[in-house]
């Protein structure tokens, strides 16, 4: 009985670490489609408020994904590949984020963008490598 309630209680335990440690993960992502075409999008931001884009790329072919915001309040950008892990983030103070990803293979990749210290006008740019 004791290994079952430790088993129970070391599960709920992972699975509140992964809740925490995983961002937007129940926000529905909008597809901008290919990123070489994309020209960039503002986004109007709530206090708290998050947003996911999916964008496809090309293998080998670096891109940098930046967001800027008219206000200073603290945006923060997360990278996740196809598979669902975490390859880049921005988790610094202020509006500006800036990230590099070379991509292993072709495929969508998730960006969540996420906003807090009051509502913001967001810039979001993703500028791939010719």
């Amino acid at each position: 009985m004791k290994s079952i309630t430790r088993f129970v209680t070391a599960m709920v335990a992972v699975i509140l670490t992964v809740a925490v440690l995983c961002p937007a993960q129940d926000v529905t992502p909008k597809n901008l489609g290919n990123a070489a075409a994309f020209n960039g999008k503002k986004i109007e931001m709530k206090d708290k408020g998050e947003v996911a884009y999916l964008l496809s790329f090309t293998a080998g072919k670096e891109f940098e994904a930046t967001t800027d915001g008219l206000q200073n309040t603290d945006v923060h950008l997360f990278v996740y590949d196809a598979s669902g892990a975490e390859v880049a983030k921005d988790v610094s103070s202020g509006p500006k984020c800036s990230v590099k990803v070379t991509p292993e293979k072709d495929g969508h990749y998730k960006f969540v963008i996420k906003n807090a210290g009051g509502a913001n006008t967001v810039t979001f740019n993703v500028k791939v490598a010719k």
